[in-house]
């Protein structure tokens, strides 16, 4: 209904064709996950993730993308320059904030972050995935995206947490000493080793002024006009661009999604769609839960991740990466069986 009385309908057209294409990717991965590889999965997404994170530290490095070769494998061409490109002001000093092949640096953030949860889903050996772990790292940091770095940080004191009690449930005292000795170093050490750096204050320097976020208040406050004129089926699908309202012709320079899936869905699918995508969400949240070790870990974690990201983007269902990502991972959900 939403869709018949839409500003532009071929948009919602091809807005639902994406969201039947994706939801045969979810299916398909939900019905053969078992039955697929998961060494296979494992090498090809760590060639994946090295891929991308030498990528960004070298365009990190070099101001700017490399081009040549690039380019055909997604990398677009920018420098520190480019109009409309991602760069990082932090005590007047400019940064250049790396996309490899992404979008935005934010979006790489969110697939490294995901990714290598992923990877410890279907290899719970940390062992033989440290190296990637170690060099995504470098790459996160350096994309300088908040949300991702934040909930990295907070995983990794959950890991140390949860690796000290079971050290201590197994009656293994000494081991759980020295594991928690171990993590407040490691912790510790972050802290001082970033606390002078951009990334540090880049944390610090966040304020209600800053550009990005008067951006995302006013995209929500756009979000939500256009859920109390349209309650119940939303403005439609891919129609959120055509029903912006701006006071200033220099606001058109905001023509964007608003940066929280939950509005992107209520304003565009109404009371309707948000309780679809509630409902499978939830769906996923309680076959999580019926899996066993730490596969059920590593998936709530992922879960948890997406709506911490997604509440403050819309990469998630927005861009091709980002769709992908949340195929696989309501896919996997599905599909894990107990054993």
């Amino acid at each position: 209904m939403g869709l018949i009385n839409s500003l532009n309908p071929l948009a919602g057209v091809y807005g639902i064709i994406k969201i039947i294409e994706f939801s045969f990717l979810a299916y398909y991965i939900s019905f053969s996950f078992k039955s697929l590889s998961k060494k296979i999965i494992f090498s090809l997404l760590s060639i994946s993730i090295f891929f991308e994170s030498l990528l960004s530290i070298f365009q990190y490095l070099n101001n700017s993308s490399l081009g040549g070769f690039f380019y055909f494998l997604g990398e677009r061409t920018y420098n520190a320059q480019t109009p409309g490109i991602a760069n990082a002001t932090i005590n007047g000093q400019l940064f250049l904030r790396p996309y490899a092949t992404f979008s935005h640096p934010n979006v790489l953030a969110a697939y490294l972050l995901i990714t290598v949860l992923y990877l410890l889903m279907l290899n719970t050996k940390i062992k033989t995935a440290i190296f990637i772990i170690f060099i995504s790292a470098i790459s996160l940091v350096l994309s300088l995206s908040r949300g991702p770095i934040f909930l990295s940080f907070i995983y990794l004191i959950i890991f140390f947490t949860f690796l000290i009690f079971e050290k201590f449930k197994n009656g293994k005292l000494k081991t759980a000493i020295f594991v928690f000795l171990f993590s407040i170093i490691v912790i510790s050490g972050i802290f001082i080793l970033f606390k002078n750096t951009e990334i540090f204050q880049r944390f610090l320097s966040l304020n209600l002024t800053d550009e990005s976020v008067v951006q995302r208040k006013e995209l929500l406050t756009q979000a939500i006009n256009m859920f109390i004129k349209n309650p119940v089926f939303g403005v439609g699908v891919n129609n959120f661009y055509n029903n912006l309202n701006f006071s200033f012709p220099a606001q058109t320079l905001l023509i964007q999604p608003v940066h929280n899936i939950l509005f992107l869905i209520l304003s565009e699918t109404g009371i309707v769609g948000f309780v679809f995508f509630i409902l499978v969400f939830f769906k996923s949240f309680l076959d999580i839960l019926k899996k066993q070790g730490l596969q059920k870990i590593y998936l709530l974690l992922i879960l948890f991740a997406i709506f911490f990201l997604g509440f403050f983007d819309h990469y998630f269902l927005t861009i091709q990466q980002g769709q992908l990502l949340l195929s696989l991972f309501l896919g996997t959900a599905f599909s894990y069986k107990k054993t």
